[in-house]
């Protein structure tokens, strides 16, 4: 008898555990109540899609001066940061060994010319020999023929002398744009070597006024730049100030690094005050897409979905958003599931196994007078946080985003406890 006794003992115990965790845990959830649905308007805004890439400036339009003939710097009439004029003569090279080449080639030909006066007469004064037939034809070809070689001669070195006098020219260095020198690579007394390439003496940019970005855009994204589109970019001196620019060529020469492949975007802008300089890095953000005046909402109201227990709005008594007179099919909503009627307050139908209605397609929950409504969309241009409303939603309508949680007063999880259980501290027993 005591054996049984025990037993029933241990039985009421376990029952009573039991009991109470079931209390503890799952009574504060079934009580739970839900709170009210957080809402925003549906409102107008810009709405754009935009890809980020890093560049360096260089001005438009940049020159390398450099020379033609080789000889040592005799003059430098201007320096870094000099501004010049096309024509003006920025550099001289020392001209005495061209000078006195030119002199040779003038001499040669001259003594061209003289030999061809000499052979002129002979072959005149051979032809008409010729014509009485005191001379032979033999002596005649011979006589033509180094009339002409004579001709030949004189054209050569008339050709010597105008090279001669091209190499003098060079010698003179001129500026051939409008602009400002960037850079200086060379001094007076300098030796310069035009034998296999041309060196660069000058760097010249034609105007600072207008900038260009040579961008590196990932292969990722090149798909979306076209020609025209607006950027935006920021440079490290001036961090507070947004410089605005336009996709102006998509290069097709891909380049890779460590095994990432970008393509070249040239961005030019405007450079009005100069705060632009070459070399200096900047932040691009290209506009792909943008679009003006766009019905927009928050992209979280279409991943809403009500929880168990919100007051639904009766789909009879739910006003329609205004729409061509063929509508589409299918635009109607099926009726909410159980417990979640018209009308039903909240925590009804707790017991009930929770259903969401069958939506195909984009929807949205739109809040009328405390109960949420279901509303199919039509979605356009989203940029990650707002989105384009094509159809369904009109501006001032109130659309769901959020929804509050809260218990309901004297039933949270602690409320319920087993006589079995220790108590929490600071609670006391009823």
């Amino acid at each position: 008898m005591k054996k049984l006794l025990k037993i029933i003992i241990v039985i009421a115990i376990l029952a009573g555990v039991a009991l109470g965790v079931k209390s503890f845990f799952f009574n504060g959830d079934a009580t739970s109540q839900v709170g009210a649905l957080i809402s925003t308007k549906v409102v107008t805004d810009t709405i754009k899609t935009t890809i980020s890439a890093t560049g360096t400036l260089e001005p438009v339009d940049q020159v390398e001066v450099g020379t033609q003939v080789s000889g040592d710097i005799a003059k430098i009439n201007v320096d870094f940061n000099s501004k010049v004029k096309k024509g003006q003569v920025i550099a001289e090279l020392d001209k005495s060994k061209l000078q006195s080449t030119l002199k040779q080639t003038t001499i040669s030909y001259k003594s061209a010319e003289n030999d061809l006066n000499y052979k002129q007469s002979t072959y005149n004064r051979i032809k008409k020999l010729a014509e009485s037939r005191s001379a032979s034809a033999v002596e005649l070809e011979q006589a033509e023929y180094n009339l002409n070689a004579a001709k030949l001669s004189v054209e050569q070195r008339k050709n010597e002398v105008a090279q001669a006098k091209l190499n003098l020219s060079y010698a003179t260095i001129k500026s051939p744009i409008d602009g400002v020198v960037l850079k200086r690579a060379v001094d007076v007394g300098q030796t310069v070597a035009a034998s296999m390439s041309t060196p660069t003496l000058f760097v010249i940019a034609k105007d600072l006024s207008q900038m260009k970005v040579m961008a590196a855009v990932d292969e990722a994204d090149i798909g979306q730049v076209k020609q025209g589109q607006r950027v935006t970019f920021t440079v490290d001196a001036f961090q507070n100030d947004t410089f605005h620019g336009t996709v102006q060529e998509v290069r097709l020469n891909p380049t890779t690094t460590s095994n990432v492949v970008t393509y070249t975007v040239v961005i030019t802008a405007e450079n009005p005050e100069q705060k632009l300089l070459p070399g200096m890095t900047a932040t691009c953000t290209i506009v792909t897409q943008e679009i003006t005046d766009a019905v927009t909402i928050p992209v979280k109201a279409l991943k809403f979905t009500p929880a168990a227990g919100t007051p639904m709005m009766d789909p009879k008594d739910m006003p329609r958003p205004e729409r061509p007179k063929t509508a589409e099919a299918g635009d109607n909503f099926p009726p909410p599931p159980p417990g979640m009627g018209p009308g039903s307050a909240p925590g009804t139908g707790a017991k009930k196994k929770h259903k969401k209605p069958k939506l195909e397609g984009d929807h949205v929950w739109i809040n009328i007078n405390g109960k949420a409504a279901p509303r199919r969309v039509k979605t356009g241009l989203s940029d990650g946080v707002n989105v384009q409303i094509l159809k369904g939603l009109s501006v001032g309508d109130s659309v769901v985003t959020s929804q509050e949680t809260i218990s309901a007063k004297g039933n949270s999880k602690s409320d319920a406890a087993s006589p079995f259980m220790p108590q929490r501290p600071g609670k006391k027993k009823k």
